[in-house]
């Protein structure tokens, strides 16, 4: 089964377009697939918004798709927290042996702007997090079609 976790900030009007956006461009990219699959884009997960939500409920929901997801997607570059939390989990999955991929973006405007080139430019990226990637020999996409591109042409889709 390909269980997929999309990873990004939530908190703008259009952080959430652009997760909506990516949950239906990994569901149409999908529809080809003859794998079972399953999307986890924690804007679309079904939680009861007509009441407070905690810290907790938050976390043990979010945990319990990043537990069960093989595919990430991640965009970096916000600097978000809780993102690189899910990141740093899905790292250890990865590092005990579990068959993963991830699809990490780092879409900044400056990187083109400025004709800087590769992601140790020095425009504020934390070199642990980028270690961390390119330490377990991970490819880094400068937008999310790019890292799309790849996972279909890993899949096969």
């Amino acid at each position: 089964m390909i269980y997929i976790y999309n990873a990004g900030p939530l908190f703008t009007e259009a952080d959430i377009q652009q997760r909506l956006k990516e949950g239906a461009l990994l569901r149409e990219a999908l529809s080809t697939a003859t794998e079972e699959f399953f999307v986890a884009n924690p804007i679309e997960l079904p939680f009861d918004n007509t009441k407070i939500l905690t810290s907790q409920e938050i976390f043990v929901e979010d945990y319990s798709h990043v537990n069960k997801a093989n595919v990430f997607f991640f965009e970096l570059a916000s600097n978000d927290a809780g993102t690189y939390v899910e990141l740093g989990n899905a790292i250890e999955k990865l590092m005990n042996g579990k068959p993963l991929k991830i699809y990490p973006v780092f879409n900044d405007l400056r990187l083109q702007r400025n004709g800087a080139s590769g992601i140790e430019c020095p425009i504020g990226f934390n070199s642990y997090l980028v270690g961390c990637l390119t330490s377990n020999h991970i490819t880094i996409f400068s937008s999310f079609h790019d890292a799309l591109e790849a996972f279909k042409q890993d899949f096969h889709l």
